[in-house]
């Protein structure tokens, strides 16, 4: 009876050993797959000198060190054409003369890529991110919100907004073959959005309290 005794405890102890190890690798993996992946991505919309870039930059400025970072989708866009047809990646990602030069050929390539695969530039986003909040600068198609909706546990969407007399005092100009394609009017359908942002000059103060309030609930999430 004892020797039968003295086998049940020592199977009994293997096996919560072996229990407690599974525990252990699971807890492990589960740490690296949130530690590889944000928790929130803050996806914003918007046209040409609408300002998105610039909410971007003032929304980023708002968290601590390491708790978010900016990823534009146009950036593995920019330096795949930019190496494709020879060009300076960096002159590409200024808003200068030199990127609007290549604007509408970039744009026809990059629509090429998506047509063929439409989470091309995203996914290549996504595997960079070493923050628990992503903020995705330039949003320009359904496709762009639903590959992050699919991976990410909490998705924002923002749609930054400004009159065409706005937009003109900040040199834009309505372009055919650009602000008539769907890089630029791909989501005007979208019905609902969770924050939208008039960034016009008489309103600065409720765009500056709209990102504060908005980068309160990210990293709230984020930190949780």
């Amino acid at each position: 009876p004892r020797s039968a005794m003295r086998q049940r405890s020592s199977l009994l102890a293997a096996l919560t050993g072996a229990a407690l190890a599974v525990v252990v690798v699971v807890r492990h993996r589960r740490r690296r797959r949130l530690a590889a992946t944000p928790r929130v991505v803050i996806v914003f919309s918007g046209k040409r000198k609408s300002g998105k870039d610039y909410c971007s930059d003032l929304l980023l400025a708002l968290f601590d060190d390491g708790v978010a970072e900016i990823g534009r989708l146009s950036g593995p866009l920019k330096r795949a054409y930019a190496d494709d047809h020879g060009l300076s990646y960096e002159a590409l990602l200024d808003a200068t003369d030199y990127k609007e030069r290549y604007r509408r050929d970039m744009i026809r390539w990059g629509e090429a890529r998506r047509a063929a695969d439409p989470g091309y530039f995203a996914r290549r986003v996504l595997a960079a991110v070493s923050s628990p909040v992503l903020v995705v600068s330039d949003a320009r198609r359904p496709t762009d919100v639903a590959f992050f909706r699919e991976r990410v546990e909490t998705v924002i969407t923002v749609r930054v907004r400004a009159s065409d007399e706005t937009r003109a005092a900040r040199d834009w100009v309505f372009t055919p073959g650009i602000d008539d394609a769907e890089s630029e009017c791909g989501l005007d359908a979208v019905p609902f959005w969770d924050v939208v942002i008039d960034n016009e000059p008489d309103r600065q103060v409720q765009t500056e309290q709209a990102l504060a309030d908005l980068a309160a609930r990210a990293a709230g999430i984020a930190t949780s």
